[in-house]
């Protein structure tokens, strides 16, 4: 495990270095430099996960890996990296192919150990739980910038039938049965979502459990939303942007503490589309 690991932070640290060059090579393209900006933060990041993963073993028992990294696999996917890395210093590689040789270096065999490896740290400690949904984030940026900037339903098709080594859960607070459904029926392709009838039996479900979203209406019984917006960030610091508010009518003070706090709120009655975009951007979010 600790062979795979040593392995993964290399490549992860090369993939970093090839995002940033690509966002100064085109950094005349706001769409592709921040794109390319994007993940080469998200593979910083996946470095010091795996920074992290190698402090953890070293005062716990690492478990004997499935797998082992043979000379010719790594040969092949650091050669891929370097070449890309290469082309990219001469500035001999076109947009359309750098998107789509990145997209084949993340699907070759390095996914796969990472995810792998991933999936055994969350199931050891809660400290991987996060890490592990930030992760799945990743694949589905990547995915939603090929939708918006490419027309390659192949490639695609082989990033959404990735193993997710996420599922993200989402949590919908409201008193009203049937606003509710309705949100859950609208969300049902975004991941696992629990529903709560008050912010007292919310604040129950968001201690037994990581939630990348929730939606949140304001005046509820029991306990209003800003109220269990407020308990929760207190016991969960990650949860402080992952809060979406929902009301018929905000007070002026509840808008004030919205806004100073740079909270997201819908009014009733909301948009489809603008409910599922604020959902996703949130659930996208780092």
């Amino acid at each position: 495990m600790k062979k795979l690991i040593r392995w993964l932070r290399e490549v992860e640290h090369l993939a970093s270095e090839i995002y940033s060059q690509a966002a100064r090579v085109y950094v005349d393209d706001p769409q592709f430099k921040e794109f390319f900006e994007q993940n080469a933060e998200d593979e910083a990041w996946h470095y010091h996960v795996m920074g992290s993963a190698a402090e953890y073993f070293s005062s716990t028992p690492a478990p004997v890996s499935a797998i082992s990294v043979d000379k010719e696999t790594s040969d092949r996917i650091m050669q891929y990296l370097y070449d890309i890395k290469e082309r990219l210093d001469k500035k001999t590689i076109p947009k359309e192919e750098l998107i789509e040789k990145i997209v084949e270096a993340e699907l070759s065999e390095w996914n796969d150990i990472f995810f792998y490896v991933v999936n055994i740290l969350k199931e050891k400690t809660n400290e991987f739980i996060y890490p592990a949904a930030r992760i799945q984030s990743h694949v589905k940026k990547i995915v939603q910038f090929l939708e918006k900037t490419s027309d390659r339903p192949p490639i695609l098709n082989k990033l959404r039938a990735l193993p997710p080594v996420w599922t993200e859960n989402i949590l919908i607070v409201d008193d009203e049965e049937m606003i509710t459904t309705l949100i859950k029926s609208l969300l049902n392709r975004e991941g696992n979502i629990d529903v709560a009838n008050n912010g007292e039996e919310a604040l129950n479900y968001i201690e037994k459990k990581f939630y990348k979203l929730v939606i949140s209406d304001i005046n509820m019984p029991k306990m209003d939303g800003v109220s269990l917006y407020k308990k929760s960030i207190s016991k969960f610091h990650t949860l402080k942007k992952r809060f979406l508010f929902l009301s018929c009518g905000l007070s002026p003070e509840i808008e004030a503490f919205l806004d100073e706090n740079n909270l997201k709120y819908l009014s009733k009655p909301m948009e489809i589309k603008v409910l599922r975009e604020i959902a996703s951007e949130i659930i996208l979010s780092i």
